[in-house]
């Protein structure tokens, strides 16, 4: 019967709107919210040290770092280990996080407390990392990772100091 269509075709029509509109204000949503740069400032390098007082800070082969992962992303710390060598870091231990914890951040440096210089330089390398003091003795710093790591600034500030070479 042709009213049994014309309700069959009211109602495919009445369902078709409602699904424009749901992806009509989906869209909408999605092309006005803000742009996240959380991956592309984990990328940026820290650059709020004046060159003079970057040339005070330990090179990097003086500094040794245990990298640990906290992300429960597999081989994460290993991966990492080797860019920080690459960098002239002296690695230690390579291994998932003694505290057991999962970080949802990007890193922790974790140090003595003792050793604000060494963790300044690391810090250049890994510039979202938050920074925590214990009471280990020694320099020895932890470079503990979190989920949001994608890796480290291999040239922070376009320079680097232990290569000779001077800032613009």
């Amino acid at each position: 019967p042709p009213d049994r269509i014309d309700e069959r075709h009211a109602l495919v029509l009445g369902l078709l709107a409602v699904a424009v509109i749901v992806a009509g204000r989906w869209g909408w949503e999605q092309l006005t919210q803000p742009f996240d740069d959380t991956a592309s400032a984990a990328a940026t390098p820290s650059c709020t040290l004046a060159p003079e007082d970057i040339a005070k800070l330990p090179p990097p082969n003086r500094i040794v770092v245990n990298v640990y992962n906290a992300s429960g992303i597999d081989g994460l710390a290993g991966e990492t280990a080797d860019e920080l060598r690459r960098a002239g870091f002296e690695v230690a231990a390579v291994d998932n996080d003694p505290q057991g914890d999962l970080l949802s951040g990007v890193a922790e440096i974790r140090s003595s407390g003792k050793v604000p210089n060494r963790v300044t330089q690391l810090q250049r390398y890994v510039p979202q990392a938050e920074t925590d003091t214990d009471d280990r003795p020694g320099r020895r710093l932890d470079l503990v990772l979190g989920s949001g790591f994608d890796g480290i600034v291999t040239q922070p500030c376009a320079w680097r100091i232990a290569d000779g070479i001077a800032p613009p």
